[in-house]
């Protein structure tokens, strides 16, 4: 017994070794991205530097561009008390995220071990996850984005609704049921109504078992309901107290308008998901996809028929309904992977399964099992984590837009005199405006920002990755530049075009 327990405690710390690299390797490696990331550190990192648990990012830089964010709080709460410990950082905005992935891993092991008696499904299952492209990338488990974070409170929900339908004892279901409210609670309080989306998952499921009447019929259920909208009605009413107008902006927005109507130009036609899935994101996992199909017919996998049934239910589900959206965003995919990671994972533990028996028969089929087994193990395993390490070693942030964090880090380092300077910006542009907040609040920086390159005067410092501000400053002025990133620039304004001694004239530096 004891070398049974220290042989998986070994295999566990092995799979955690190899879990670290593609979920915490250089996870501040890139600067925070824009939008969805930079809004998020604003308002963790004000909430761990003012101790105001309800803002709005925009106190962040006095007198900054503003860009109302009505996104609920939870797991922001978590990115606060992350930098209350570690500092305001990118590693402590991520750290959670990444943690929440790992915790998904764990969530995998321990149902495999409750569900089967074996770790071994959870272990396939987790590689399945951690190699997973749509999964381990920015916006989902390698980022400050939250749904990362989402999918564990989703994928929890899912387990707890299946122990709920399947629970022999009132006691047992109502402790179900109170898990599952509250997880429905900060799933909603993570991405509001996007939160709930594996409802109408469960609502098949709960056909599928014959309980949907019975669940409608108990007054348990009824006190949940009133529970989940007590507490999130509470937000939205604190909400739109200090902030009239956010329920408003939150469910149009937020919610409503990105379904029914196309959000910033994100368009794409309905089969954009599933097209994601088969050409990058989930390669090559979805080929086992149908082994589990079939697993979920076989007398030997019995135990898994309903857990697959359901995983595949809040899979599809989510995937159609965001089809259906008119705003398509490449993130909106993030919380399907674990269900189909558990899918494809059964997948896999079916064909090792297979392989196993096969070495186990007679002796001419051994040589075939270990060729087989081979073949799987380079392709199914050597192969997806050698791609996914690729992905995560040292990643170098490539949108063509802005690169403000690469710019400001470097200039902190190479230019330590430099504290003062206009930063312009003719759009919003949460990564400029995080960074020049951070410096000004940490290392006493007077960082100003600017959406009018008018307004800069000869004799000022000035730095800019916005094409337009930086025609306008070659065009008019003379600038000796000291720090370069691509296009962007801190400089001196040394004088006008044509007039004086030229003192330098700027040259982008790759």
């Amino acid at each position: 017994m004891k070398h049974l327990l220290l042989k998986e405690y070994v295999f566990l710390v092995l799979f955690c070794s190899a879990a670290y690299f593609p979920l915490f390797l250089h996870l501040d490696w890139e600067p925070v991205h824009n939008w969805d990331e930079s809004l998020f550190a604003m308002r963790a990192g004000y909430m761990a530097e003012e101790g105001k648990y309800l803002p709005n990012y925009s106190f962040w830089v006095e007198n900054g561009p503003l860009h109302q964010n009505t996104k609920p709080p939870f797991t922001t709460w978590i990115q606060a008390l992350s930098m209350k410990v570690f500092g305001i950082s990118e590693l402590a905005l991520r750290l959670p995220i990444a943690l929440s992935a790992l915790a998904l891993v764990l969530l995998f092991l321990i149902f495999s071990k409750r569900q089967t008696g074996s770790y071994a499904l959870g272990y396939c299952a987790g590689f399945v996850l951690i190699t997973t492209h749509g999964f381990i990338r920015e916006h989902a488990a390698r980022t400050g984005d939250q749904d990362a974070a989402l999918a564990f409170y989703m994928l929890a929900g899912a387990f707890a609704f299946f122990k709920y339908i399947g629970a022999a004892t009132n006691q047992e279901r109502h402790k179900w049921l109170a898990l599952l409210t509250f997880l429905l609670v900060i799933s909603a309080l993570t991405k509001y109504i996007f939160g709930l989306f594996f409802l109408v998952a469960f609502f098949f499921y709960a056909i599928y078992k014959g309980e949907l009447f019975n669940i409608v019929n108990r007054g348990s259920t009824w006190l949940a309901i009133a529970i989940f909208f007590v507490a999130v009605g509470s937000w939205f009413v604190v909400m739109e107290v200090g902030s009239p107008g956010f329920a408003e902006r939150a469910f149009f927005y937020e919610m409503l308008d990105r379904y029914t109507t196309v959000i910033e130009k994100h368009k794409a036609p309905w089969y954009y998901y599933f097209e994601n899935l088969w050409s990058s994101l989930f390669r090559p996992w979805l080929l086992l996809v149908p082994v589990a199909l079939g697993m979920v017919f076989s007398k030997k996998f019995r135990a898994l028929r309903d857990i697959l049934v359901l995983m595949l239910l809040c899979a599809v589900c989510l995937l159609v309904i965001i089809s259906f959206s008119q705003t398509k965003l490449p993130h909106y995919d993030v919380v399907a992977y674990p269900p189909l990671a558990f899918v494809a994972g059964a997948g896999l533990y079916g064909l090792v399964d297979f392989i196993a028996a096969l070495y186990r028969k007679r002796s001419h089929f051994r040589v075939a099992a270990i060729l087989l087994g081979a073949g799987f193990f380079y392709f199914l395993a050597v192969a997806p984590y050698q791609s996914i390490l690729e992905a995560v070693y040292m990643p170098k942030l490539v949108a063509t837009d802005l690169k403000y964090g690469y710019l400001l880090k470097n200039a902190e380092k190479t230019q330590p005199d430099v504290k003062s300077f206009k930063l312009l910006q003719s759009g919003f542009d949460g990564q400029a405006i995080y960074y020049a907040g951070l410096l000004n609040r940490k290392k006493d920086y007077d960082i100003q920002l600017s959406m009018n390159p008018e307004q800069v005067k000869i004799g000022e410092w000035v730095a800019t990755c916005d094409q337009h501000s930086i025609n306008y400053l070659l065009e008019k002025f003379e600038l000796k530049p000291v720090e370069t990133y691509e296009q962007c620039f801190l400089a001196q304004v040394t004088g006008l075009k044509g007039r004086g001694k030229k003192s330098g004239a700027y040259q982008s530096s790759h």
